[in-house]
């Protein structure tokens, strides 16, 4: 398409808060962003809060989130005042037992993530008037993300608007730093890419691997689904 590829022609060597504010800008009211609170997410959401204090972040809440990650959600929420907003399940997990039975995530990740992750959120896209979503994905964190573009779109015509694409683990961190910013207990713990508790979908990476070699481990997986067709595991 011309006019994404004008996009990703101005945008292709552009610093985050650019990307933010042309799409803030832009599309007023009419994008959002969907976070794990992870550390890409909570420097998006930082830069964010430069330019909308009251930009809307939509945090899918598995049911299956570690303690610590839920918690420092919370947190986050409250210290900055954040516009956020739960999106649950739309099978309750009383349900998916019944129907799929016990340790799905063990046995069938690519459906647990489609029902907790994947199917809410496409139901969110469907009730809400946005026209672009703004991600944290980053080229450096996977093999399936190396092709991504800072603006492409989705199968539903979608914008999905990526402005930390450039960026390495290196310079996110020390963003982090420098700004001081909070982030996951669960970094000190030596983990890179957190995800849901269960050891089967989130663990420690091997040392010299990309950050989320850790996710699914095993399991020839390491996107959960809700990027669609702009990103491919290797399955």
């Amino acid at each position: 398409m011309p006019e994404l590829q004008k996009l990703n022609e101005r945008f292709a060597a552009a610093e985050p808060e650019e990307i933010l504010d042309w799409t803030v800008h832009t599309f007023p009211y009419q994008t959002a962003m969907t976070s794990s609170f992870q550390a890409s997410g909570v420097v998006l959401i930082h830069m964010l809060r430069k330019i909308s204090f009251d930009y809307p972040i939509f945090f899918i809440d598995t049911g299956f989130h570690f303690p610590e990650t839920l918690e420092f959600k919370a947190r986050l929420v409250k210290e900055w005042k954040l516009n956020s907003h739960n999106v649950a399940p739309l099978m309750r997990k009383s349900d998916q037992f019944h129907v799929h039975g016990p340790r799905l995530f063990e046995r069938d990740p690519d459906l647990c993530c489609r029902l907790n992750k994947v199917e809410p959120m496409e139901a969110l896209r469907r009730e809400l008037p946005i026209k672009g979503w703004i991600s944290a994905l980053r080229r450096d964190q996977a093999e399936t993300r190396k092709n991504l573009k800072p603006i492409m779109k989705d199968e539903n015509g979608i914008l999905r608007i990526h402005p930390l694409l450039n960026w390495d683990r290196e310079r996110l961190w020390a963003y982090v730093d420098k700004n001081r910013l909070p982030t996951n207990p669960l970094y000190d713990q030596g983990f890179a890419s957190i995800g849901c508790f269960p050891p089967s979908c989130t663990s420690k990476p091997e040392p010299g691997s990309d950050e989320r070699s850790g996710r699914w481990a095993g399991k020839g997986k390491v996107e959960c689904g809700l990027h669609g067709h702009l990103v491919k595991s290797p399955k």
